[in-house]
């Protein structure tokens, strides 16, 4: 029993993306998980490394890195919710 090409996806395959009902919600997740990969290394993080001011009796630092961990959690509870099942697997 032979398979034919057309059984083999080509090119970058994202089962989320392949229906529209989720695309907005898996790019806006996309997004936030870009912004904050990009808040937390060398082009913005080094505004905010310093040990002072505290914020909320952290230092600085620790707190923006503290602060976009929620902001992350914030996103995929936002992903979870707006995932709809689409029926038995």
């Amino acid at each position: 029993m032979s398979d034919s090409d057309d059984d083999f996806p080509q090119g970058l395959v994202v089962p989320g993306l392949q229906s529209d009902d989720r695309r907005g919600s898996l790019l806006v997740f996309l997004g936030v998980t870009v912004t904050s990969g990009l808040a937390l290394i060398w082009p913005v993080y080094p505004f905010v490394s310093g040990i002072r001011p505290y914020l909320l009796g952290l230092p600085l630092s620790f707190a923006w890195v503290a602060s976009w961990l929620v902001v992350m959690l914030v996103a995929l509870v936002f992903l979870y919710h707006a995932d709809t099942p689409s029926g038995p697997a």
